[in-house]
């Protein structure tokens, strides 16, 4: 007992000193358990003639420890030009559904700017650890507002949404043992476009490693 106290206060030091919160913690059964500070909940409405969905991408992903995943990147049908590359996302294993997840203003496909592991079209993967990885989708642009910024987590079969929130992405830097995303969550402001900008970044980072996610 009093070794865990102890390893505890270690921890609690240690996330004091860098500043960085967990995202999530989990139940014994393995069940995602999510704060609502880092989860903007998707606005649902109920359309006609949107299924059957149109299947845009369709890949297959394993943890470190070889448990294999599909998942289906799929968009409304008879949407036109209304917003949005994707709109559903689901994950299967075995057959069984893990988890899905549908989004009316949709997640775009993901451009070059930048680079990042596991890219996908639509996501990047992030493994957290041998049994855990994370799925990572943007959102749209709306005028000159940051994206949505969505992560889904995946361990053991079990499936979880557990960020969503405003943020352009600046930079991703990996090293295989963390990977940590760069953020900012406000648009710079110019007076002319020979002028720097009038406000600075507003800058955080998402850091994925040890089976976990940090926010600073």
């Amino acid at each position: 007992m009093k070794t865990k106290l102890i390893l505890l206060f270690v921890l609690l030091l240690s996330i004091r000193a860098y500043g960085q919160e967990p995202v999530f913690s989990e139940t014994e059964d393995g069940l995602f358990v999510t704060k609502a500070k880092f989860v903007e909940e998707f606005h649902f409405a109920k359309y006609d003639n949107v299924t059957p969905y149109i299947l845009k991408q369709k890949t297959f992903e394993l943890d470190r420890s070889g448990r294999r995943y599909v998942v289906n990147c799929m968009k409304f049908r008879n949407w036109k030009n209304d917003s949005g590359d994707i709109h559903v996302v689901e994950i299967r294993r075995g057959g069984r559904r893990v988890f899905s997840m549908t989004n009316d203003l949709g997640w775009e496909c993901i451009g070059n700017e930048t680079q990042g592991p596991g890219k996908t079209s639509f996501y990047y993967k992030v493994n957290l650890d041998d049994d855990t990885i994370a799925l990572v989708f943007m959102g749209i642009y709306i005028m000159s507002q940051p994206p949505y910024l969505t992560v889904f987590v995946l361990k053991k079969g079990h499936g979880g949404f557990v960020f969503n929130k405003p943020f352009y992405v600046n930079d991703i830097k990996s090293d295989g043992y963390e990977t940590v995303f760069t953020l900012q969550s406000n648009t710079l402001e110019y007076l002319d476009i020979n002028s720097g900008p009038i406000n600075s970044p507003d800058l955080h980072t998402l850091t994925f490693k040890d089976g976990m996610m940090y926010y600073k």
